[in-house]
């Protein structure tokens, strides 16, 4: 892997940032689920309504933070942001009740939806067109070195069963908002280059709603975003409570550094190795993956069985960054690419069931009921596997009959 040596501050600024946030994030937000229950008493269901009102609002106003990087100054939105979303992490030390941690929930899900966008523009922007690529691609190996890092240091320093690490996560969303008024103070307001906002007449929405290839993929896809929200989630909070294991709690935080690990280390041979292939085969195999990672703990319990399912995990979770926007891409036409982009983000929507029906089974049947719940869980993911063949047919034939 070649690093452009020609990248400016700007880039760097958002890179370097990325890590250091991403590993502080990786510190505190996976262990949420488990402090709540365990250490604030709050019910399963409460901690799946906390969970799930984050990616609620990702689906909600992620269209909302796109429309304001088009219209505001990039500069201002990724400074302001980030200083009130460190507040807003700070805050979460400070909470007492569901209520107090839903709201603020609500509002870590609101600031991603607005900054990500601006930060996204930011990279492509200021990045010649022939490196894009590899600087995307140094962003997601910066967040995976972050989730790598970021749970060996809660082990390290004792950190997961208290919310002490959101206040470092705060502190350094704020200085990172600082620093952005010295990497980007020759940024321009409203950049002369930003295209002009996409204008959609009903016709457009109308063939969308037609594209039974595209809004198939899209419920398929989201039972794939289901079964990945229960890594922080369901088997969280199974692995902490679950008398079959002993030092449960340590053994998830080897799995969420093990999850970054493998993507890391098998990220660039797997991109290689699946060039050719056809990207509704790479999606179906990456829902086919994450599903069969649930049934490995049907089996005997040993600390073999979470290695075995973070190890088909992590490769489905990677063939879905593989290929999903790509196959997105190739399905929209030219004057309606950004309004599909748009619209993907509805897989999201698996993300806010997820965490809500996985902790209901956890309290429906309990920790020791491995069966009923990961079980369940997987012939929900699978279903998806239908939903993403039989788009995969239809667009098949659509190209068949021209």
């Amino acid at each position: 892997m070649n690093i452009p040596r020609n990248l400016n501050s700007k880039v760097w600024n958002i890179l370097i940032g990325t890590f250091f946030t991403r590993t502080a994030l990786f510190m505190s937000t996976p262990f949420l689920a488990i402090f709540l229950t365990n250490q604030k008493n709050l019910s399963l269901l409460d901690t799946g309504y906390i969970l799930s009102i984050n990616p609620l609002i990702n689906v909600c106003f992620g269209g909302f933070g796109g429309f304001l990087a088009d219209k505001l100054s990039l500069k201002r939105i990724v400074g302001y942001i980030s200083i009130i979303w460190g507040t807003v992490f700070i805050l979460f030390y400070f909470a007492g009740s569901s209520c107090h941690f839903l709201l603020l929930s609500a509002l870590n899900g609101l600031c991603y939806s607005i900054f990500e966008p601006a930060s996204k523009k930011i990279l492509s922007t200021q990045t010649p067109p022939e490196n894009r690529l590899m600087v995307f691609n140094l962003r997601y190996a910066a967040i995976n070195l972050g989730a790598f890092v970021g749970p060996l240091l809660s082990l390290l320093f004792n950190m997961k069963m208290t919310l002490f690490p959101y206040v470092f996560l705060g502190i350094l969303y704020i200085l990172y908002g600082i620093s952005t008024r010295f990497f980007f103070h020759d940024l321009p307001g409203i950049e002369a280059s930003a295209p002009q906002k996409a204008k959609y007449s009903p016709h457009v929405f109308k063939l969308l709603l037609q594209d039974h290839v595209f809004l198939l993929l899209l419920a398929g896809m989201s039972f794939s975003f289901f079964g990945y929200s229960q890594l922080n989630a369901t088997v969280s909070q199974y692995l902490a409570n679950t008398s079959s294991l002993t030092n449960g709690i340590q053994l998830y935080l080897t799995l969420l550094s093990a999850n970054a690990l493998i993507i890391l280390i098998v990220q660039f041979a797997m991109l290689r190795w699946i060039s050719n292939w056809n990207p509704f085969n790479v999606v179906l195999l990456s829902n086919i993956l994450i599903s069969m990672s649930f049934l490995s703990f049907l089996f005997h319990t040993s600390y073999i069985v979470p290695l075995i399912f973070i190890l088909l995990f992590s490769l489905g979770e990677l063939l879905i960054g593989a290929r999903f926007d790509t196959l997105v891409d190739e399905l929209a036409s030219e004057s309606a690419k950004g309004l599909y982009f748009g619209c993907s983000e509805f897989v999201k929507i698996g993300t806010i069931g997820g965490p809500i029906l996985g902790t209901f089974l956890l309290n429906q049947f309990g920790f020791q009921s491995r069966f009923s719940v990961f079980g369940l869980i997987c012939l929900i993911c699978i279903t998806g596997s239908g939903l993403i063949s039989l788009s995969k047919f239809k667009h098949q034939r659509n190209i068949f009959n021209k």
